[in-house]
């Protein structure tokens, strides 16, 4: 089985007024995004605002969007839930559409919750579904989930599911805790969900980077990402780096997804992409916002620097 890698991105999820999916915007959002140079694209996850919306609809999108010619292979969709009934239900219908992988947040709400609790969660799911080809991936986000997936608990799933247990997601922002789960575990994929980290966890042998800011800067990460094995035949490589963590900053300096859909409401000129799901918040007057006007600045200098393929 081949190693999964490369750059995915956490796509936003469009909305509509009444609070469904805006599944004609997404479509063009999710083209928009393949053609930024992502290996892929990583739906309803945190960034998608995932869990403000039903199995239902999460699973008639995932149909949409195939049914328009979305390659099933490059979805790696969010089916982790409170409720593992929910998480098996979604994961089974992305195995009957014919997707790879999917990635699995652990059991929230609950806090301080054991070992062996998680292991059960991840082991419902994993036997319910009984595809032995069919690829997961841990999403370690304990901010807000408030479960951290430990080695112990990464350990016990690949000793008992080492076909199907093929990477994590790490969004802990603790790079330390990277580079020890790549030394520590060879045969998992492990992904930064950090922007400004992920260059550097890939130096130390991470597979890849699974992040929010793709969504406005995919074209400038897939290319460093892809190309800094031979960073020293680019000769602006630094400063492609120094531009992803401008950007990242920029983001984090307010709520990322609602500035990101305020930035997309003025560079598309579709004020629909401006609407969240509560309890997110949209930005008001975006065209006169300070964050997103930075954002805007930043993200016209990627064309200057990122070389034409």
């Amino acid at each position: 089985m081949l190693k999964i890698s490369g750059v995915y991105s956490a796509a936003l999820t469009p909305i509509k007024e009444d609070l469904t999916v805006n599944k004609d915007l997404y479509l063009r959002h999710c083209q928009y995004l393949m053609k930024q140079g992502h290996d892929g694209l990583a739906i309803f996850g945190t960034t998608g605002e995932a869990n403000s919306f039903s199995i239902k609809e999460k699973c008639e999108t995932i149909d949409f969007l195939i049914t328009n010619k979305i390659d099933p292979k490059v979805l790696i969709p969010g089916t982790g839930s409170a409720a593992v009934e929910d998480a098996i239900f979604m994961t089974k219908h992305a195995v009957r559409q014919n997707l790879r992988s999917v990635l699995l947040l652990p059991p929230f709400y609950y806090k301080n919750v054991s070992d062996e609790g998680v292991i059960n969660y991840y082991r419902k799911i994993i036997e319910d579904v009984g595809n032995t080809n069919f690829q997961y991936l841990l999403y370690n986000i304990p901010q807000t989930s408030s479960v951290s997936i430990n080695f112990n608990i990464i350990e016990q799933l690949l000793k008992l599911y080492p076909q199907n247990l093929v990477g994590i997601k790490d969004s802990s922002g603790d790079i330390d805790h990277m580079f020890k789960t790549i030394k520590y575990f060879d045969d998992l994929a492990v992904f930064c969900g950090h922007d400004s980290l992920a260059l550097r966890v890939c130096r130390r042998g991470g597979a890849g980077a699974i992040t929010a800011g793709t969504n406005i800067a995919g074209k400038l990460l897939s290319f460093i990402i892809h190309n800094y094995k031979r960073q020293n035949e680019i000769e602006n490589f630094e400063n492609l780096q120094a531009l992803m963590e401008k950007i990242r900053e920029t983001l984090t300096t307010s709520e990322p997804i609602s500035t990101m859909k305020a930035y997309f409401s003025i560079v598309d000129n579709i004020p629909e992409w401006n609407i969240l799901m509560p309890p997110l918040a949209k930005i008001e007057d975006p065209s006169n916002h300070k964050i997103v006007t930075r954002l805007r600045e930043l993200v016209s200098e990627i064309d200057k620097l990122v070389p034409s393929s």
